[in-house]
């Protein structure tokens, strides 16, 4: 990152333009989350950094980070969830400081904050890295300093998240006289950025799934609800098996009921071994019997025992 800082920033400390040139409109407006520098004596310079200037995409970003393995960071980036970038610079007029500054939306926190580590990763084996940059009032950030005393060149980053949007703040000289400028700067971004550009509850890491709810249940209301639904699984199984296999099996006319007994078709009689005998007039003696001996089940429904005839 400081060999692209350094390239891009020579070539703008080589060719300061005497009026701000603007930038591109992003869609979406990330570049109305952009700070602007906190003093007045900076001219915008669209022709610095210009894989970064205004919108880009995640190609676009690979080739400004010009890393050892452009694929794999590619790849990281879209695990991550990378959605779009903007980026803006500027120089200074008298100290010729460039100012580069870059916010790249993520598709949630987690993702914006898994850049934010490797980002610090690969800042930190630089071998122009020389020192860490703190910055007050920041939680999730990494600051370093980086010299290059044979160019001259000196850098500046500051690198943090909010929310789901990863923002990088750069300065870079010719001599080693940035002093609290880009932690100043950084600041003054902090404190404009919005919470987050993709609303919370759309970010990937919230989305719950209905496995994800039911291991966020109390363990024993969770066991519970496993044995619900077991039961309920077998109790259905069972139910489908029963009526397949009723479909299947025919019923004879004279079917056999509990107890040995055998009705007519047409229920009004039932069969004694020898003779069909009248149900309203006896009941079968081996016929299953309510309780209190009242009725008698004829295997369709229960019927009333028949009151016995005077002689």
């Amino acid at each position: 990152m400081f060999r692209v800082m350094l390239a891009g920033g020579v070539a703008a400390l080589l060719a300061a333009p005497s009026a701000a040139i603007a930038s591109p409109s992003p869609s979406p407006a990330l570049d109305s989350v952009l700070a602007t520098p906190v003093t007045s004596d900076y001219i915008q310079y669209s022709k610095a950094f210009m894989t970064v200037q205004g919108d880009f995409n995640v190609l676009e970003y690979v080739s400004f980070l010009a890393p050892a393995d452009p694929s794999g960071t590619q790849t990281t980036l879209k695990h991550d969830g990378f959605v779009t970038g903007f980026g803006r610079s500027w120089v200074q007029h008298g100290s010729g400081h460039v100012l580069l500054e870059v916010v790249i939306a993520f598709s949630g926190g987690a993702g914006a904050k898994s850049w934010l580590n490797a980002s610090e990763a690969e800042y930190r084996s630089d071998r122009y890295y020389s020192k860490t940059v703190a910055v007050s009032g920041l939680d999730q950030y990494f600051g370093g300093h980086f010299a290059d005393p044979v160019t001259p060149a000196y850098v500046d980053i500051v690198v943090f998240v909010k929310g789901n949007d990863y923002f990088m703040i750069g300065m870079l000289s010719q001599a080693d006289d940035l002093a609290d400028a880009a932690p100043a700067q950084t600041r003054k971004q902090y404190e404009l950025a919005p919470a987050s550009t993709i609303p919370p509850a759309q970010w990937p890491e919230n989305a719950t799934s209905a496995i994800n709810r039911f291991s966020l249940l109390p363990p024993g209301l969770a066991i519970d609800i496993l044995v619900l639904a077991l039961v309920a699984g077998i109790a259905l199984f069972v139910v489908i098996l029963i009526r397949r296999v009723g479909r299947r099996v025919s019923v004879p006319a004279y079917a056999a009921v509990p107890g040995g007994v055998q009705m007519s078709p047409d229920g009004h009689y039932w069969w004694d071994g020898q003779a069909w005998r009248d149900a309203s007039s006896e009941a079968p003696p081996a016929a299953l019997r309510s309780a209190d001996g009242y009725y008698w089940w004829d295997g369709r429904t229960w019927r009333p025992v028949p009151k016995p005839t005077p002689d």
